[in-house]
């Protein structure tokens, strides 16, 4: 699917898998240029109190993304919420691979990068700015697809290329290489991180292994990517292609958001 950006140019730009995912355009015809958007399981167990949750500077005044979205002021890395899993989505719902997760909220990261946290699936933890400890949920594993992505895309040097190495299976090498193409390019990447505009978990979920359909806005409607996520090492992770280049396809278009879950801030 080709789309233009609002930046005006002769050429023609694809919307790509990858950028799809959080509502980035990728240029085409062997530029790796980003370019703005195209469109203005229930468990009793005691509650996790995250690592970093109370220590640190106190919060600033919200902000938002490109296209308005709250996005809480906490620390460029982030800041995991207090767990209470008693919270979570409960999975007999008929919304179960659609519900958002307790206490969702999106923080403002390095460069205006959107970050997700939640108060039940997590992350539990942030350190040295690489979120883990998902819960092993549908929830949990959204949650660690946005924020695997977003973070490989706006953390600075030296931690993306770690968060890709504890955050991805598969040829992360490979990954590297690619994603360091773009980010030297565009080194304001980060502020085209925004929040999805729907997120669901397709049918077939099981406990070791997820796919996320991220959506966002295009111009004629929306469009969404698909991200394959792997219970691995007690946390989920997201599992590159063999072909590192299929990130870069096109994502699918659809019309409108309609068996989709809005993941926004509402805390």
């Amino acid at each position: 699917m080709n789309t233009d950006t609002t930046t005006r140019s002769p050429k023609r730009h694809r919307r790509l898998g990858l950028a799809v995912a959080l509502a980035m355009s990728l240029c085409g015809c062997g530029n790796d240029g980003l370019r703005p958007p195209s469109a203005a399981l229930s468990t009793t167990v005691p509650t996790v109190i995250a690592q970093s949750s109370i220590a640190g500077p106190p919060a600033q005044p919200p902000t938002t993304d490109l296209f308005g979205n709250r996005l809480d002021v906490v620390s460029d890395e982030g800041r995991p919420l207090v767990q209470d899993p008693d919270t979570r989505p409960n999975p007999s719902a008929n919304d179960y691979l659609t519900a958002a997760p307790a206490q969702m909220s999106w923080q403002r990261g390095w460069g205006g990068a959107a970050l997700p946290a939640s108060g039940s699936d997590g992350p539990a933890v942030i350190y040295h700015g690489i979120a883990s400890e998902f819960a092993d949920t549908p929830q949990g594993a959204a949650l660690a697809a946005c924020d695997a992505i977003a973070r490989a895309l706006s953390a600075p040097e030296g931690v993306w290329q770690n968060v890709v190495r504890a955050r991805f299976v598969g040829d992360t090498d490979a990954f590297i290489a690619r994603v360091t193409r773009g980010r030297t390019r565009t080194p304001d990447a980060a502020r085209y991180v925004t929040v999805p505009d729907g997120i669901r978990i397709r049918p077939g979920y099981r406990p070791d292994f997820a796919v996320v359909d991220i959506a966002t806005r295009t111009r004629d409607g929306y469009a969404y990517a698909s991200w394959p996520m792997t219970y691995d090492h007690d946390d989920w992770r997201v599992r590159l292609p063999d072909d590192i280049e299929t990130l870069w396809q096109p994502g699918d278009p659809i019309e409108t958001l309609a068996g989709f879950g809005q993941w926004r801030t509402t805390t």
